[in-house]
């Protein structure tokens, strides 16, 4: 027996619906389609046009399928996110990587060395933290790009000391040398050297490597320096004690001065037979003085680099000649740090190097001395020495916020080479006598 199907009705000319929804909660009745898509009741009950001649969404009815205004802004937003940290990440890795290729290669160099190596591994940190909220394709390529600036500042002079997480100095065995560094910011002229001197003889060092035994007028920049005649008062500060002079530099030591060899090129050079004391202090850059210990010789280095940069010669504004100026701090540097290799290299004695070298950890101005010396901070007992913060804001009254003690940089160090143990070595603070921080080291021979 066949059945023949009853047709579905459709929509005539009239445009009327194309099917009819039942009046029960039941299966629909004789031809009608069932509720779908097709054929929807509005809110009394009639039907709604559907199809081709269906209205348009409107705000009382949304269309589902079409995301909300608020979901659009914010999808928007993340797009505009992720590109941006994307373009960021990839300029700091070009910054960083340009920065490492010239880095005490190119008297220019210093603009990107400037950089505290804090900020060098926090920015890369930052910009991986952030890639995280980033959506899409684009999430993977801002961490990846990041990640890599991260990993470049770890391994090209971060200054983290991973030392000091393995283990902790063990103890100083008796009678081993204490020798202490600082440079002592024109021989305390902000507080005394009444005050510099109790604090140097308060660790009662058997050898003191001091910088910027100087006098400086304040305003006269290079011309500023002046020789201190202070010999007669050094001596009765440190009874006993062993005088070496060179410039800015003094060395005193409780054991007999043997031999004391000028290291570099010295002001003659540079300026003529006689040089005025300005230029003394500016081409004295490196003291060595042999010193007799116990029928050994001890040679010790006592070391200020000439800085690369001064502050107030940047002001783009005026005529003064900054490539110049740059090109010659650059070629002062390297003649400094190249002399401080030979001599070293070639000494056969028993070593200590120590003193202001104005390089930072990012800096490679101090690879070539790591391939002759040792570095002293495996011995340092903190994480992220740091020794010198930048105080000469404060010191002018434009902000006090700067003048605090609370070092931001690292341009002190200490090496040692040959048959010397190093015990301990420490940043020690100076109480504002000075920016910089003591370095203090305890070796045996």
């Amino acid at each position: 027996m066949s059945v023949t199907p009853t047709p579905l009705r459709t929509s005539g000319a009239s445009g009327g619906p194309r099917g009819t929804e039942p009046s029960g909660g039941g299966e629909p009745s004789g031809g009608a389609e069932p509720y779908g898509e097709a054929g929807k009741s509005g809110a009394a009950g009639k039907p709604v046009a559907a199809g081709p001649d269906r209205a348009e969404p409107s705000a009382a009815h949304p269309d589902p399928a079409r995301p909300g205004r608020v979901r659009r802004i914010a999808r928007g937003t993340r797009l505009w996110y992720g590109r941006a940290v994307v373009a960021a990440s990839a300029v700091w890795l070009a910054y960083a990587v340009v920065r490492w290729l010239v880095s005490g290669r190119w008297h220019w160099s210093i603009m990107l060395d400037v950089v505290p190596p804090l900020i060098l591994l926090g920015t890369p940190l930052l910009l991986l933290v952030a890639s995280a909220a980033a959506c899409g394709r684009r999430r993977p390529v801002a961490a990846a790009v990041s990640g890599t600036a991260l990993a470049l500042a770890l391994v090209t002079g971060s200054g983290l000391n991973w030392s000091a997480l393995r283990h902790e100095p063990g103890p100083v065995p008796a009678g081993a040398l204490r020798v202490v560094s600082l440079n002592t910011q024109y021989w305390a002229m902000a507080t005394g050297s009444d005050r510099l001197i109790a604090l140097l003889k308060s660790r009662n060092a058997d050898v003191y490597l001091l910088q910027e035994h100087v006098g400086w007028t304040p305003g006269l920049g290079e011309d500023g320096y002046w020789r201190l005649e202070d010999d007669a008062a050094l001596r009765r500060a440190f009874p006993g004690y062993h005088m070496a002079r060179r410039g800015e530099l003094l060395t005193l030591s409780r054991y007999p001065i043997v031999a004391q060899h000028p290291v570099g090129p010295g002001p003659a050079l540079t300026f003529g037979e006689r040089p005025d004391f300005g230029q003394v202090f500016a081409r004295e850059k490196v003291l060595r003085t042999d010193l007799a210990v116990g029928g050994r010789v001890l040679s010790a280095y006592n070391v200020h680099i000439t800085v690369p940069l001064a502050l107030d010669n940047l002001n783009p504004f005026t005529d003064f000649d900054h490539d110049g100026y740059l090109r010659r701090k650059h070629a002062w540097r390297q003649a400094e740090f190249a002399a401080l290799k030979r001599d070293v290299a070639a000494n056969t004695h028993p070593t200590v190097i120590a003193g202001d070298f104005n390089a930072t950890a990012a800096m490679r101005s101090l690879d070539e001395l790591r391939r002759v010396a040792r570095d002293a901070t495996p011995a340092n007992p903190s994480f992220l020495p740091l020794s010198w913060k930048f105080a000469s804001l404060g010191e002018f009254g434009e902000d006090e916020l700067f003048n605090r003690d609370l070092p931001f940089f690292r341009v002190d160090w200490a090496f040692t080479k040959g048959s010397t143990t190093l015990h301990r070595y420490d940043f020690l603070p100076t109480d504002g006598i000075s920016e910089h921080r003591m370095q203090e080291l305890r070796l045996s021979l």
